[in-house]
């Protein structure tokens, strides 16, 4: 495994990579743009497996981290 030594934060994703990733953490996503896996992988989130593009460490823990923040953060009485 290849890593870049990237690190990013959530909200620096566009949507489109935060639902990728999301998805990839459940298990594998056959439906992922070729595209936007080499840009997870570029970016330090994913890599390439031998059934396809995949969640990586790095990927996971931020995925995991970001759920977990929301779970805890205060509810907004708007």
């Amino acid at each position: 495994m290849k890593e870049t030594g990237v690190t990013i934060g959530w909200n620096e994703l566009t949507k489109e990579e935060q639902t990728a990733l999301k998805r990839m953490n459940r298990g594998p996503y056959p439906e992922l743009d070729k595209t936007l896996g080499q840009r997870l992988i570029a970016l330090g989130l994913a890599q390439d497996r031998p059934r396809g593009i995949g969640i990586n460490r790095t990927g996971r823990e931020l995925v995991i981290g970001t759920l977990l923040a929301a779970r805890d953060a205060p509810a907004s009485d708007g």
